[in-house]
């Protein structure tokens, strides 16, 4: 992992904290978070996990903002957590607040590792810390992408999540009585089908419809709290551009051989599908009322060659999560 911790050595914080399942806590509901009132010289986390922000030279957070101050949101996985940044102060949210002109703060809502159905969960689970809010910007969509290419049997009611494998080995029968019939049920389902992989095509329509029917949700609760709801379909690198600058490429083939990232997604990676998803997904969005926003060829219409962005094929560099902030608020404001 030379190229990867001498380019960048924040790295190392994230991969010490997140890398391994016992490392970050299982929570109800959410099936797992942030550790909660984590330090560290990277990233810090309040009394809920919610990853700190700062703004001219002070933090904040969910849990430590000013209840009467109106804020905005912005919601998603981890790239709105913000791995890669090299502090607190690097984020997406926290390059929104620096940047955005208006004098709401952006609070930071992401979950690492989130599908749809827990981006929305978490806003349900802590609407009651909420000031009031103006904006809910949910920059999502690439996970229930991906996931999308699990077996069938895997997705239940409510879309694929990571590291499913591990909650379903963890109920076994050798439970208490009262868990025997469920987990039995469970790990049947689980263990059924040996099922070819879906298509391209059929991961597009699913992942795409797991995300308008969670939107709709979004838009209730946005309606309620007279917040303006934008929907941003994250980028990729390679939706943004076929080839990176000199430390993107080298950063990307030595996390190909760590354990290939381009093996497991395959053909999503492919410009054509980020097309053909945003359409999708723009039809269902716009059809509800909502504004929606493919950033990707938005940034590849402006980024240099020699301009490096990633950390790696989804995450972003310090310089990188300035650019897409500003890029963001060219097209919200």
């Amino acid at each position: 992992m030379k190229a990867l911790f001498e380019l960048t050595p924040q790295m190392m914080a994230y991969h010490e904290k997140f890398a391994e399942t016992n490392s970050f806590p299982w929570v109800p509901y959410l099936m797992y978070f942030h550790p909660t009132k984590y330090r560290g010289a990277v990233f810090n986390t309040d009394a809920s996990g919610f990853r700190y922000s700062e703004h001219n030279g002070k933090r904040y957070s969910l849990c430590e903002c000013n209840r009467e101050e109106p804020a905005r949101i912005i919601a998603g996985s981890s790239t709105v957590f913000g791995m890669g940044a090299s502090s607190d102060a690097w984020t997406l949210p926290s390059r929104l607040s620096e940047n955005d002109p208006r004098p709401e703060l952006w609070l930071n809502f992401g979950g690492r590792s989130f599908n749809s159905t827990q981006e929305l969960m978490l806003l349900v689970l802590y609407r009651h810390l909420l000031p009031p809010i103006k904006e809910i910007v949910l920059f999502s969509g690439f996970n229930n992408l991906a996931l999308a290419g699990l077996p069938t049997s895997l997705r239940l009611d409510n879309g694929p999540f990571f590291y499913c494998n591990q909650f379903f080995e963890a109920l076994n029968p050798k439970k208490p009585e009262g868990m025997k019939s469920i987990a039995r049920w469970i790990l049947k389902r689980h263990e059924a089908a040996q099922e070819t992989p879906p298509s391209v095509e059929d991961q597009i329509s699913y992942a795409a419809e797991l995300t308008i029917r969670h939107l709709h949700t979004w838009r209730v609760l946005a309606k309620d709290l007279n917040a303006k709801l934008t929907y941003i379909l994250q980028p990729l690198s390679t939706w943004v551009r076929s080839k990176g600058c000199s430390q993107e490429e080298a950063l990307f083939a030595e996390l190909e051989q760590m354990g290939s990232f381009s093996e497991f997604y395959g053909d999503i990676l492919r410009p054509e599908v980020c097309h053909q998803y945003a359409e999708l997904l723009r039809v269902g969005v716009e059809s509800m009322g909502s504004q929606f926003i493919n950033i990707s060829p938005i940034l590849a219409e402006s980024v240099k060659i020699d301009q490096w962005l990633f950390v790696d094929r989804i995450h972003f560099t310090d310089d990188g999560y300035d650019f897409l902030s500003k890029k963001l608020l060219e097209v919200l404001l």
